[in-house]
């Protein structure tokens, strides 16, 4: 499974790749266990976003991360883990949302 996250003020946020051993999703959808650290240097892509590629992590399979989810409601949510082949973490202001949520 790859992980990928813009919030890129977390601590476990890799170039866009999250590699925080364990990741906990609650009934919300939220990532519950990020980390912000306002002093991490934050790539802003916004200004050159069409002249170069953004440095991001090459893709890698999650072999040995476990995604714990609290939302029953999502169809990838089977007996309180997240069954997904990827998942994508968002960024607002004060959350982190799971984007691979899919209501049943």
């Amino acid at each position: 499974m790859d992980v990928v996250c813009r919030k890129y003020s977390c601590l476990y946020n890799d170039r866009a790749k999250c590699i925080r051993n364990n990741l906990k999703i609650n009934s919300l959808a939220n990532c519950e266990n990020i980390k912000i650290d306002n002093s991490k240097k934050v790539e802003d892509v916004s200004l050159d976003m069409f002249s170069h590629e953004p440095n991001i992590a090459p893709y890698h399979h999650c072999r040995t991360m476990n995604i714990l989810c609290d939302s029953s409601n999502c169809i990838f949510n089977r007996t309180g883990e997240c069954f997904s082949n990827g998942i994508f973490i968002g960024s607002t202001m004060d959350e982190a949302p799971c984007n691979s949520y899919v209501p049943r």
